[in-house]
């Protein structure tokens, strides 16, 4: 049986091999390096066939072996906020893992559930709607709190293979997962999307501009049709199992430690700082790093003075910094403006058609995604939003925000590395997973796509 991952690697080398011996007429020597490199490198990064990281050093080996662009533009994605946004959110999720406090939350969400099969759902759900806004990675919700659910299933007699538990375990990943794409310090794609935008466009993204905007739909309310699929397709008679040493619904809780309170205190700082970011303009990226170094001083931080050599796991930032790297050099050599004129062209688009631009924009982006993984959305589409702006005359601002709704859309797992490994460590497989996926994906193009639409207007930001 052939290896997807093999084949993708190898079709990506195809690919980026035949840029290089048939250029397209309109490309320069240096646009077709440029291209063919990126189309490498996200091939592999889709493919997954070697570690994200090991992906990211090659870019940068062959990058400079090469001077396909010029190491500031190669490296770009160091000194930027978002590589800054994400090393803060790998340190808040190791202290939020060690400290306890992620277990503390869901533990306090699990006592106070009953024997309701809905009400558990419900429950779930809310704990990972909250870890969005409280653990700033995808990849860190599903691994410090997937353990805790899967023991909550447990508690409530669902064993492995039960339809409850499959829905729980759904209900859990989803809902931790997808708002995070609303959230901006909460995933990689809206972090590269804040990189790209402030390093090709000089724009501040504001976090409380863009949860405003996005939340409402394509967090809250797909969080609300995620319970809603899983009760339909899902729902089982709980059968309430408690621990030998009576730990129950009714167990009195433990007493914070004082590493607990510090670190609540900290996510409480930081979230409160990300939501008034329209007020005192301090970059998401450097508040995560301010309370990164709060959970790592010593004495009065959270963290044993050997979490950072032994806990601190450095692939999303290499991750990070290699997907920004990609993006810089697509921007460098101008491909995303001679793309962007093809897609128009492609589209047939023009001044004053905004919803048709808006569609094209958003199945475009789709069709990338489709093709590598949705963090490839914003690397590719961002460079080529000027172009469609200039073309159509739509504003910057309006397109940008746009990509959002196409890498929030998940068709399958591959797509989104986070629910990869959710399905894996969960145990749900990918054929359960993909079936959800398609099903969401399906209401959220016919339902909440058009509502967000709709809600976009309502604030004026359509015009």
């Amino acid at each position: 049986m052939l290896d997807a991952r093999k084949v993708i690697a190898v079709l990506s080398a195809l690919a980026a091999l035949a840029l290089l011996l048939w250029p397209p007429s309109q490309f320069s020597p240096e646009m077709t390096h440029a291209a063919a490199l990126c189309v490498f490198a996200l091939g592999l990064f889709a493919a997954g066939l070697f570690p994200e990281h090991v992906s990211a050093v090659l870019f940068f080996l062959i990058a400079m072996l090469f001077a396909v662009a010029p190491a500031s533009v190669v490296f770009s994605g160091f000194h930027s906020t978002a590589f800054w946004l994400v090393f803060g959110g790998v340190i808040i999720s190791v202290a939020v893992s060690e400290t306890g406090l992620g277990a503390r939350v869901a533990q306090f969400v699990a006592v106070r559930l009953t024997a309701s099969y809905l009400k558990i759902i419900i429950g779930v759900s809310t704990v990972g709607l909250l870890s969005a806004f409280l653990i700033p990675t995808g990849m860190g919700r599903v691994v410090v709190l997937c353990p805790l659910i899967m023991a909550l299933a447990d508690r409530f007699g669902f064993v492995v293979g039960t339809r409850g538990r499959t829905g729980i375990l759904l209900a859990f990943c989803f809902c931790a997962i997808f708002p995070g794409f609303t959230i901006l310090p909460a995933n990689v794609p809206n972090v590269i999307l804040m990189g790209g935008i402030e390093s090709q466009y000089g724009i501040y993204l504001s976090y409380a501009e863009y949860t405003l905007l996005h939340f409402p739909v394509l967090g809250l309310m797909k969080c609300i049709v995620v319970v809603c699929l899983v009760w339909l397709i899902y729902r089982e008679p709980p059968r309430l199992c408690r621990s030998e040493d009576g730990d129950g619904a009714t167990a009195t809780p433990k007493p914070f430690r004082i590493t607990e309170l510090r670190l609540a205190g900290i996510l409480a700082g930081a979230l409160f700082l990300w939501m008034l970011d329209f007020v005192h303009h301090i970059s998401p990226g450097w508040i995560a790093l301010g309370a990164a170094f709060l959970c790592l001083m010593p004495r009065y931080g959270v963290l044993p003075p050997t979490a950072f050599a032994t806990k601190i796991n450095f692939t999303p930032l290499f991750t990070t910094a290699g997907i920004l790297g990609v993006a810089g050099v697509v921007a460098y050599s101008g491909i995303g403006d001679l793309l962007g004129h093809a897609m128009l062209d492609a589209a047939d688009l023009s001044h004053g058609e905004q919803g048709r631009t808006l569609i094209a924009l958003v199945a475009s982006s789709m069709g990338v995604g489709l093709a590598g993984t949705v963090v490839s959305i914003p690397a590719i589409m961002t460079p080529l939003a000027g172009g469609v702006s200039e073309a159509t005359g739509m504003p910057l601002d309006v397109l940008l925000m746009s990509l959002a709704l196409a890498y929030s859309t998940v068709f399958l797992p591959y797509q989104l590395p986070p629910l990869l490994v959710g399905a894996q460590v969960t145990g749900l497989g990918l054929a359960v997973t993909s079936r959800f996926c398609l099903i969401l994906a399906a209401i959220t193009l016919v339902v909440l796509l058009p509502l967000d639409y709709l809600w976009w207007s309502v604030l004026g930001y359509l015009g």
